[in-house]
């Protein structure tokens, strides 16, 4: 089986520095022996160079140009391995955290995903990747502090999505990819991962691979925290109005919505607003999208939630 860690950066050249020596010790101390490369969002900080001269084991692919998130469609296209891990430039792995999950592509040939235990750089702070679906106001999001999760995480188990995880290489372009729609970013892990629930694949956690997040580092150093959350709520309605078509959980959303617009109006949080109407330009791109993903599902939106809703799933 042929593994790639394929890692995003932009401009990201001492968060480079930082991490990715542990990704090169985990490529080394694994059985698969996965080659290393950085997908490079067109940097300007001389990442390149430094990777080139400092890690010259680490192949490079440049991206045609810097789509965040949606540049891995490309590189996914442009090689052939089997499964490729997708790891943001902030990211520290334990040593042995490649093989385990790939046993799960190994053993189970409708496995789509395999997210790791995810710990803060700290070591000790537990952040995911083992998330349920979420419903707040009507809006399904992914949430790795859902309530019970403590008793779950030492265990393996199917998860809702992830960001930073392993992907089938053939069923990733089968699905389409990550979805450009959301651009600059937020959600599109989210939609890629339910689409594929809806296919009828799988995704799954598995504790015993370990890596370490410093937290959104690379995002936060390009776009405000107003940006951020105009963003996140404009591409919740957009992933709603595109994957859902369960006729009783698409009710509360609309119902919830005009709720929370008038919530926002009233306390003067006026970027929400504006991230609705980024939503409704963005409707019609939406609906093309909508058609053929609904076509392809085998899943029902019920019966995906009774598998990764709640923290019995």
């Amino acid at each position: 089986m042929k593994i790639n860690i394929a890692i995003l950066n932009y401009n990201g050249k001492g968060l480079l520095e930082e991490c990715l020596p542990s990704i090169i010790e985990a490529s080394e101390n694994s059985v698969y022996r996965p080659k290393v490369t950085v997908l490079d969002n067109r940097s300007t900080d001389g990442s390149i160079e430094f990777i080139k001269k400092r890690f010259p084991m680490v192949e490079i692919y440049i991206a045609r140009e810097n789509k965040v998130y949606c540049s891995y469609n490309e590189f996914f296209e442009s090689v052939d391995d089997d499964v490729i891990f997708v790891l943001n430039s902030d990211i520290k792995a334990d040593k042995a955290f490649i093989d385990p999950v790939i046993r799960h592509f190994e053993k189970d040939p409708n496995v789509f995903f395999v997210s790791s235990r995810m710990y803060y750089f700290d070591g000790v702070t537990y952040q995911g990747d083992l998330s349920r679906a979420v419903e707040r106001f009507g809006v399904f999001s992914a949430d790795s502090r859902f309530n019970g999760f403590e008793r779950m995480i030492d265990k393996e188990n199917y998860t809702f999505s992830t960001g930073n995880g392993a992907f089938d290489r053939k069923k990733y372009l089968k699905l389409g990819g990550y979805d450009e729609i959301y651009l600059p970013g937020r959600y599109e892990d989210v939609d890629l991962c339910y689409r594929a629930w809806k296919a009828g694949f799988k995704g799954m956690y598995e504790p015993e691979s370990v890596i370490f997040h410093k937290g959104y580092a690379s995002f936060k150093s390009v776009f405000s925290d107003k940006h951020i959350e105009r963003t996140v709520f404009r591409n919740s309605l957009l992933f709603m109005v595109k994957n859902f078509s369960d006729p009783v959980l698409l009710g509360r959303f609309y119902f919830w919505l005009p709720i929370r617009l008038a919530g926002f109006i009233l306390t003067g949080r006026f970027h929400f607003i504006r991230g609705f109407r980024e939503a409704v330009t963005k409707v019609p791109g939406v609906m093309a999208r909508r058609y053929p993903a609904l076509a392809d599902a085998k899943l029902s939106d019920r019966k995906v939630l009774d598998l990764i809703g709640g923290p019995h799933g």
